[in-house]
């Protein structure tokens, strides 16, 4: 993976050779400010909606882009130059254990809500239950090692993001240069 954008001392910084990528570069030239406070905000927002490692992670796409306007305090619109420059981060910074991490995480965001909006006193029509208790004991069991499962995956994926940091540009990385 390709570092394009960087989490540091809770500050995202863009990599120099990012401002290179024509998506990137008309966000920061857009920006005729001397500090580019928007065009970091705006990188700021692709990290946070787009990177794997991003604090919002966990949230759901549209709960998660209301809380990042949210937090770091944007009041505009995201534009068409956002837009694209997210597209080109995910096009960029995708592997497919990525791809596969977000895909998990997704699911148990799903799975979270599943176990907060089941009613075991619903009917249908016949009076039978919807819900059985017995089905979730038996999802609730499976748990562990669906979050097992979960862990592992983020291992691999920090793994092979060292691997990449290794063979980009001969600097070694270890697990504590994060």
């Amino acid at each position: 993976m390709i570092g394009l954008l960087k989490l540091s001392n809770y500050i995202v910084i863009p990599d120099p050779n990012t401002l290179i990528i024509k998506e990137f570069k008309s966000i920061l030239d857009a920006d005729k400010s001397k500090k580019k406070e928007k065009a970091m905000k705006e990188f700021s927002f692709i990290y946070y909606m787009c990177d794997h490692n991003s604090p919002f992670s966990t949230y759901e796409d549209k709960e998660k882009e209301k809380e990042i306007l949210n937090s770091l305090g944007i009041d505009w619109k995201i534009g068409g130059k956002v837009k694209a420059a997210m597209n080109k981060y995910l096009e960029l910074s995708e592997t497919s254990a990525v791809k596969l991490l977000k895909a998990a995480k997704e699911s148990v965001i799903k799975l979270e809500k599943y176990f907060k909006d089941i009613d075991l006193t619903l009917v249908d029509d016949n009076g039978r239950p919807i819900f059985h208790a017995k089905d979730l004991v038996a999802n609730l069991s499976k748990m562990g090692s669906v979050i097992e499962g979960l862990s592992k995956l983020e291992e691999q994926v920090k793994k092979e993001e060292q691997i990449n940091m290794h063979l980009r540009g001969g600097i070694e990385v270890n697990k504590y240069s994060k």
